[in-house]
């Protein structure tokens, strides 16, 4: 089978590619801004002309000043080729520590300094500045990130600065003309042009996903830029490539401006994103499935419900087969993700399903969308609880893709606490605790429930996949 790269920073892996790149020099080009409103003005579509090809300058002018570079400065360790800790074992020496700098792209979405960009352009980023087209430097606060979308919010200290409308992304059509803003390759503030060539598309590489695919040449560089339509708007965010050499080949992905939207607003007012959550999983049936398994219709097919969910309270069933929430048609898998991930904790959600051949409306209400939690043990005998010392995950198809794990099972095991209990029963950032006690764990807080119930003295048996390799570790949760 023909590979195609996975690029994360310098990471590859099969798949689209993310663009954070590293250069030792950067070029800042363009012409000085002069005479710019704040807002950068919508525009009726570019009309062709008699070549029949538009004009895109006009556009670009308006556009062009709102993008900016961004610098992020990270820290990382210097690995042993002996293993992680070869020179804590065996030297008693700290490792040794490198800064490294990546560039990206972004654009100001409003006059007060915010900026738009991929959150993989700012992970684990200890310093961050932007550089405006007219080459004036900026330091740059992160907001904050929602890594489920690979998106990031950043903050400058300006006023009254051009900046770039979020249209509709709900409104693209396949075949019109767009342009990508960005810094392929570290050549500052270029421009491209193509069409949008697909949309909905799906590729694995975070966990809400309903990318726009574009023509439009885009490269290392590009990611965080905006992807512009004929009005002006940013209707996209370029996050990815689909390359078998790490260059473009026409086969570009933009995140909808209508995702991103929520994420900005969550953001700005809370820090964090907030989505609705069902607590199910699903696949989604075509018409011709339908037809074959003698459903007859098209929608998510739910394949499991977690106890104790707002799916499950709402009366949700394996094989249920859901066709519209809030009266719109489930088209995909996607429209119901999207739907609920749009939702807020405490909102209902009213779904058409069939179930036995029979329809059903339900309604759900939903809460917060998990993520991560910190681990805590049992009742220590007056009332507070004990910190197992570690921060777990629900494991995914893209934590398995990032972390380069070998299953998508289980929890994952984001970080120990130096010291803590965790580490004192060898367990490892990166571990994947697949079962308790011969128990199968697949949710966070199927995990918290169990280890919430265990006395300080008790011990459980987990089941861990570490490299691939599968073990029995016995957690025992330590006297006070």
């Amino acid at each position: 089978m023909k590979k195609t790269g996975l690029i994360a920073g310098f990471s590859f892996l099969a798949g689209a590619v993310f663009f954070a790149m590293s250069f030792g020099f950067f070029h800042h080009g363009g012409p000085r801004n002069a005479e710019l409103s704040p807002e950068i003005a919508q525009a009726d579509s570019v009309p062709l002309p008699a070549g029949g090809a538009p004009n895109f300058v006009p556009i670009v002018k308006r556009v062009k000043p709102a993008v900016v570079q961004v610098v992020s400065d990270t820290i990382v360790e210097r690995r042993s080729p002996f293993g992680d800790d070869f020179f804590d074992q065996f030297f008693n020496v700290p490792r040794q520590r490198e800064r490294r700098q990546g560039m990206g792209a972004g654009f100001f979405i409003s006059a007060d300094g915010y900026i738009l960009t991929n959150n993989h352009v700012v992970k684990d980023a200890v310093k961050v500045k932007v550089l405006t087209i007219d080459q004036k430097e900026y330091p740059a606060k992160v907001i904050g990130t929602d890594p489920k979308t690979d998106l990031a919010l950043l903050k400058v200290d300006v006023k009254n600065f051009p900046f770039i409308v979020l249209g509709d992304s709900g409104k693209v059509e396949v075949g019109e003309w767009v342009l990508a803003i960005g810094n392929p390759l570290g050549q500052a503030f270029t421009v491209t042009s193509g069409i949008i060539s697909a949309e909905g598309r799906q590729l694995g590489m975070a966990d809400i996903e309903d990318f726009l695919q574009t023509d439009a040449a885009i490269n290392m560089g590009n990611s965080g830029g905006p992807l512009i339509n004929m009005r002006g708007e940013a209707i996209g965010i370029n996050s990815s490539i689909l390359t078998p050499n790490q260059g473009s080949i026409g086969i570009g992905f933009s995140i909808p401006s209508n995702m991103a939207k929520k994420v900005v607003a969550d953001l700005k007012g809370k820090g964090k994103v907030v989505r609705g959550w069902f607590g199910i999983t699903m696949n989604y049936l075509t018409d011709s499935q339908a037809k074959e398994y003698d459903i007859g219709s098209a929608g998510a097919l739910v394949m499991s419900v977690e106890e104790g969910s707002p799916a499950d309270r709402a009366g949700l069933k394996r094989y249920d087969l859901i066709v519209t929430a809030n009266g719109k048609k489930i088209n995909s898998a996607i429209d119901l993700q999207q739907e609920i991930a749009n939702s807020n904790p405490g909102d209902t959600v009213e779904v058409q399903l069939i179930r036995n051949n029979k329809s059903l409306t339900l309604k759900v209400k939903v809460s917060e969308a998990p993520t991560s939690m910190r681990i805590e043990g049992g009742d220590d005998g007056d009332g507070s609880s004990i910190d197992l010392g570690m921060i777990v995950e629900k494991n995914s198809s893209a934590l398995a893709r990032q972390y380069e794990l070998k299953t998508s099972a289980g929890i994952l095991v984001k970080k120990v606490q130096q010291g803590g209990i965790a580490a004192a029963n060898q367990l490892r950032a990166g571990d994947v605790i697949l079962g308790v006690n011969r128990t199968e764990i697949t949710s966070v807080e199927q995990f918290g429930r169990i280890m919430s119930g265990k006395q300080p003295g008790s011990s459980v048996l987990m089941l861990i996949n570490r490299g691939g390799n599968e073990s029995m570790i016995r957690f025992e949760i330590p006297e006070e």
